[in-house]
């Protein structure tokens, strides 16, 4: 028996199973793309937003006395040496808009699931995270621990997170049990930028399933680049302090006693003065302190000190905003952003519809 081949002008019948998952593929693209911008304006707005009112409001009485109640000496605002610094009070303006927009940023992409949807990101889900450990433990881990894509997908995204939910903290209030925290901050950021740009890596350059132009590849790789760029700068200013490298001058931090207190209060700076007296306490039943732990500080940094300080604030935010970019670049060139939904739903599910 020979089965009937269809002639030329022929197009087979698409089956109402056909159709339905047809219907179901097309609307999970547009869902995809959909979130995915959406997540990636909400992470823009709160990084943005939050940098810009630090910045616009620098010249608030708050960022300008010291411990004593008066100016600082240099007459500099004081300036946070990183982005989580900045938004570690999340009662204050900029805390609030980065805690709002960031987590939003981060379960929005997770939701769009854009690794598995997007033919400029798909690689294939036999590509393992960790080579290395695939073929160390085959068994084990056939797929390296778990995919490169489904990495992308959530590791990334719980690192956005626990960066926006677990802050550091000034310097003279970094208490050995706020140091204890700092391993999930960092592990945070690596998972956001490292696996991120590990995996956009292999991407754009080993990968030969996934869909990429011309045009798109030089943006993605430029974001890329400048990401890493401006995480050098940040790194650096976090390893070396400016006094290592003959830098004047930085945050200058002195013992708080009584006569501080009095100084703040004298000057009417009584909210000022219950730090000061918090610090006190915490020095006196903390006699071990490492410096600058439970000193007030006197004057803000200046000179190169300063300028080191904000290469490294603005090498964090310029990192965050690459790589938000990168996203932006990845949905423009996308299919999923382009496609047509059906005017109505497949049969079966408006039959089905109809029934209940």
């Amino acid at each position: 028996m020979t089965s009937k081949e269809p002639r030329c002008n022929e197009l087979p019948m698409e089956s109402p199973q056909d159709e339905t998952a047809d219907t179901t593929s097309v609307l999970l693209a547009s869902r995809s793309s959909s979130y995915l911008l959406i997540g990636t304006l909400c992470g823009i707005i709160g990084g943005g937003f939050s940098s810009y009112i630090t910045y616009a409001y620098s010249s608030e009485y708050s960022r300008m006395l010291n411990m004593e109640g008066e100016r600082f000496p240099s007459g500099n605002p004081y300036w946070p040496p990183s982005v989580s610094n900045m938004v570690n009070d999340i009662e204050s303006p900029q805390g609030k808009v980065w805690l709002c927009f960031m987590v939003t940023s981060a379960f929005l992409a997770m939701l769009s699931q854009y690794p598995f949807t997007f033919p400029n990101v798909y690689i294939g889900n036999d590509v393992p995270l960790l080579p290395f450990v695939a073929r160390a433990f085959p068994s084990c881990f056939p797929n390296g621990f778990m995919s490169m894509m489904s990495a992308r997908t959530y590791l990334p995204q719980i690192g956005m997170l626990m960066v926006a939910l677990v802050h550091t903290t000034p310097a003279n209030v970094w208490s050995p049990a706020q140091n204890a925290t700092i391993v999930f901050h960092t592990g945070g950021a690596l998972l956001w930028i490292g696996v991120t740009l590990y995996a956009e890596a292999y991407t754009l350059e080993v990968s030969k399933v996934a869909v990429v132009g011309k045009t798109e590849r030089r943006l993605r790789w430029a974001c890329v680049v400048l990401a890493l760029i401006s995480a050098s700068f940040y790194i650096v200013s976090g390893i070396l302090s400016p006094d290592a490298l003959g830098l004047c001058c930085d945050v200058e931090y002195r013992r708080v006693t009584m006569a501080t207190v009095d100084k703040a209060r004298s000057n009417g700076a009584y909210a000022i003065a219950q730090q000061d007296l918090a610090l006190m306490e915490g020095a006196r039943f903390t006699p071990n302190a490492t410096a600058p732990l439970y000193m007030g500080m006197y004057d803000s940094a200046s000179g190169g000190a300063l300028v080191m300080i904000l290469l490294g604030f603005w090498g964090e935010a310029g990192a965050g905003a690459f790589m938000l970019l990168n996203l932006l670049v990845i949905w423009y060139f996308s299919e999923n952003r382009t496609v047509d939904l059906p005017p109505a739903f497949a049969v079966e599910l408006e039959e089905a519809r109809v029934e209940r």
